[in-house]
């Protein structure tokens, strides 16, 4: 075959697998959306924010699985304990078609904006002892520093995502702060939390779908430094 039609069917097949997660992607969030700030008349159904992130992921891999996107991006899911040390609540990984090996990842942290005290005193209470050991390692970390480091020790392929349900004074916004270089920021002894984030989301004027958002990792030398770090806007 023409190494030109080559070249342009791999460039067909990577835009169309693109599309397909912005389109997963974007469904699972106006599915989310529906439910933020759910209130029952009756005041006996609550969504709680734990149940937020398992309707986006059940709704993203429902539609992946249907859109046949599902070999090409995995989407795999920590565990109670695997968060506690990672500080990520799923991450996603790009595999390359021949060999089936990740050639890049995106480590995502979700961020719910309105705390829940009564879902914090439950867990506390309710640790098995792998949990408490996974606590014990990670006690001088914040959730923010486990993922910076969990991204860092695989290497810059891996991206770490803050993904906000709520922000910019919008409760029903979902809207995301992604970078491979976060930790940079901590290296200079800055901090970096909340604040930080929602900063970046207010000054930029660059806000990218999901899709491109793969779209710019998956270029051979990345975004480029005025796009760093990424913000998404997924509602």
């Amino acid at each position: 075959m023409n190494s030109n039609i080559k070249n342009f069917l791999k460039i067909a097949e990577k835009i169309s697998f693109v599309q397909q997660f912005n389109q997963c992607v974007t469904v699972a969030s106006q599915r989310v959306k529906e439910y933020i700030g759910f209130e029952d008349p009756e005041c006996k159904l609550k969504v709680r924010n734990s149940m937020l992130s398992d309707i986006f992921l059940m709704t993203y891999i429902n539609r992946s699985v249907q859109c046949k996107v599902a070999d090409t991006i995995s989407c795999t899911r920590m565990t109670e304990e695997q968060a506690m040390l990672m500080g990520a609540d799923w991450v996603w990984a790009v595999h390359d078609a021949p060999s089936k090996n990740p050639k890049l990842q995106i480590a995502v942290q979700v961020i719910h904006m309105e705390k829940e005290r009564e879902e914090v005193e439950e867990k506390r209470f309710k640790s098995s002892e792998s949990m408490k050991l996974a606590r014990a390692e990670t006690i001088n970390k914040t959730n923010h520093e486990k993922i910076v480091d969990f991204c860092s020790s695989i290497g810059s392929d891996c991206y770490g995502l803050f993904l906000f349900f709520g922000c910019n004074g919008d409760p029903k916004a979902i809207c995301g702060v992604l970078s491979n270089d976060f930790q940079a920021r901590l290296g200079n002894g800055q901090e970096l939390g909340d604040a930080f984030l929602l900063e970046c989301m207010e000054k930029t004027k660059n806000f990218v779908t999901p899709g491109r958002m793969l779209e710019l990792i998956l270029q051979k030398d990345g975004p480029s430094e005025d796009l760093k770090p990424i913000c998404v806007k997924f509602t």
